[in-house]
């Protein structure tokens, strides 16, 4: 996606056109996980790391 922006506009603001971290950081900080789905994703990773051997 970065080329393709990159070799079509004409002119490139490469903080908000390639990457915009401020609007990341807006909806990272808008959805809120719940405790109980934190829980279980937890409880799923744990699950997961119990049968993998180094």
């Amino acid at each position: 996606m970065f080329n393709r922006v990159a070799t079509n506009k004409p002119r490139i603001n490469p903080k908000r056109d390639l990457f915009d971290a401020d609007k990341l950081r807006q909806t990272s900080q808008q959805k809120e996980i719940s405790p109980e789905i934190k829980k279980r994703q937890h409880a799923k990773a744990m699950a997961a790391l119990k049968n993998w051997k180094p």
